[in-house]
Formats: C-alpha cells, structure tokens, sequence
C-alpha cells in the first residue's frame, strides 16, 4: 500500500514541485528505507515524470535521478540515521542534483526554492516515516 502511495504523491504534488521540490524529498525517503530496485525504478519514474511535466530536456532529470539514486544506495550502508546526517547527506544530495542540472542545460536556479526544500526535508521526511512506518524515526 506504501508503493501506492508514493506513486499518488508524486503525481499529485508535482505541479507544487517548482515551489518545494517535494519529489526530491520523497526520493530521498524512498532510498533510505525501501528495497534497492524498487528505488532505482521508482528514481527513474520520477525523473521521466518530471521530464514530460516540465520539457527543459528529455531525459536529464531520469539520468541525474538515477546518477543521484545509484549513489546514494552505495552510501547508504556507511552512514548512521541520525537528524543532522539525514539533513547533510539530503543537502549534498540536492546541492549535486541542482549543480548538474545548471551544468548540464545552464538552468538558472531558484535560491528561495533551494531554501524552502532545504528547510522542509526533514520534517517531510519524519512524516513520511510515521505515514509508511508508523514511526517517527528509522534507527
């Protein structure tokens, strides 16, 4: 019922996304605590759904998911589930998405976005993590 749910959020919380990058935090979740593969093919539908949603170009937002994703399920294993490392770990994690996706296709980027997504990761975390789990925090 969770994998439900994810899909449902990201779909309806995307046309917010240029305010709050929600579907970024909600990859981020989904990384952390659910299965390898069901995060690579959840990362790569969440990138081809924000590339035929917002048509900068084709495919970038999948690549730099699944770039991000892949990375992130290797560093996983290495860190402790602690608030501020959740908050750094998601900080460079959207820091590296936001910096590629300038690179790449020269987008200029929001900083009241960046500031507001930082803002509400965790707590968006943490209530995703009492929604799927039924428990504040994953130790």
């Amino acid at each position: 019922m969770r994998f439900l749910l994810y899909f449902i959020l990201c779909y309806v919380l995307l046309p917010v996304n240029s305010t709050i990058d929600f579907i970024s935090i909600i990859l981020y979740f989904i990384i952390l605590n659910e299965d390898e593969k069901f995060s690579i093919a959840f990362a790569f539908f969440a990138g081809l759904l924000m590339d035929l949603y917002l048509p900068v170009s084709l495919g970038l937002n999948t690549l730099i998911f699944l770039i991000l994703g892949q990375a992130l399920i290797f560093l996983k294993k290495y860190f402790v589930r602690e608030p501020l490392t959740l908050f750094f770990i998601f900080l460079a994690f959207y820091l590296i998405r936001i910096l590629l996706l300038y690179l790449i296709n020269g987008i200029t980027f929001n900083i009241t976005t960046i500031l507001l997504t930082v803002i509400v990761c965790l707590p968006v975390y943490y209530l995703l993590s009492k929604l799927c789990f039924r428990v504040w925090m994953r130790i």
